[in-house]
């Protein structure tokens, strides 16, 4: 495992993964989110359907966390019981994680975030939990959420502080470091050009990497892919722009159309934002991904589709993902 994509379970993420090459999906474990939304419809069915036969990590989103006990299991019990990682949180009750940690095949995860592990009822807390589960079938998160470029210098600090607070952190079957540099709104994005964002977590990982090292662990690399951490709501009234979101090494590339209601999403519009990107330093070629052929064929009119927001978030994220999983085999 070189890779935990961390993804709304949302039909253009699962997409996204279904279209990767299979030497792709064999380094990555992704983790996936139930949002309010999905949990709401009650539609979720599990995810064989884009992604079977292959380990992943399961979680709801950090703005449902209040999911009752029965309501979660009745979601778990929908995937498969040899793949799924369930992930626990410090704030599960005892009978939860218990039976979580008795009934899965495959391990689980526990998810810490920053903030947790520097309250002062951490090292009670976290205690308490070692009681439970067996390391070496437990796979650790360590989630920073969301970094700005003014604070990589004080969260790897933290980070470095953070890892003498875990106890017996070398003896997880995996340790995986999370962060989040993309932006919660593309408001501020001028339209109709290729803008530039810079993308934190690399360089964040590069930073933090030496101080686990120093621990005997070997740290694993885990994003957000294009999205920002959070839960966004689409609410009536919201009019969300055509945007592409285009991951290189040291940038977000970004460009942002119209609205819908003012056509971002006519097939003229979109060949020209495609012709824009290929034409860009930052393409990376039509074989790359499926992602990259798509805005391929779109700027050269070989397909007249313009898709959709989903279709959109879907070629992005698995550009993202094949990109992100080429980069860490190279530096591995």
């Amino acid at each position: 495992m070189l890779y935990v994509p961390i993804l709304k379970c949302k039909q253009g993420e699962k997409d996204a993964l279904f279209m990767l090459e299979n030497e792709v999906k064999d380094n990555i474990v992704p983790l996936l989110e139930l949002t309010p939304d999905v949990i709401g419809r009650g539609n979720f069915s599990g995810i064989s359907d884009f992604w079977k036969d292959r380990p992943f990590m399961f979680d709801v989103s950090f703005e449902h966390d209040d999911l009752l006990d029965d309501d979660y299991f009745k979601l778990l019990a929908k995937c498969d019981n040899h793949q799924v990682i369930p992930v626990i949180k410090l704030s599960d009750s005892n009978e939860k994680i218990s039976k979580i940690f008795s009934t899965c095949k495959n391990g689980i995860a526990l998810r810490l975030y920053i903030e947790e592990i520097l309250d002062d009822d951490f090292e009670s807390n976290y205690q308490d939990l070692l009681e439970k589960v067996e390391l070496s079938r437990t796979s650790l998160i360590i989630d920073v959420q969301h970094v700005e470029s003014s604070k990589i210098n004080e969260v790897s600090f933290l980070i470095n502080g953070a890892i003498n607070l875990i106890s017996n952190i070398s003896e997880f079957q995996h340790v995986i470091f999370a962060s989040n540099s993309f932006p919660d709104s593309l408001q501020k994005v001028d339209r109709y050009e290729i803008t530039i964002l810079n993308r934190l977590e690399n360089k964040l990982f590069q930073k933090i990497k030496p101080h686990f090292n120093n621990n005997g662990v070997n740290v694993i690399y885990s994003d957000y892919a294009v999205n920002h951490w959070t839960y966004f709501e689409y609410k009536p009234g919201i009019q969300p722009s055509f945007n592409i979101r285009y991951t290189t090494e040291d940038y977000y590339v970004i460009y942002k159309g119209d609205t819908n209601k003012k056509g971002g999403l006519k097939i003229e519009k979109i060949q020209d934002a495609c012709q824009q990107l290929i034409s860009s330093q930052y393409y990376m070629g039509r074989d790359y991904s499926w992602g990259d052929n798509e805005i391929y064929e779109k700027a050269h009119s070989i397909s007249n589709k313009p898709g959709n927001f989903t279709t959109w978030r879907a070629i992005a994220t698995n550009h993202h993902i094949t990109f992100i999983a080429d980069l860490l085999s190279n530096q591995s």
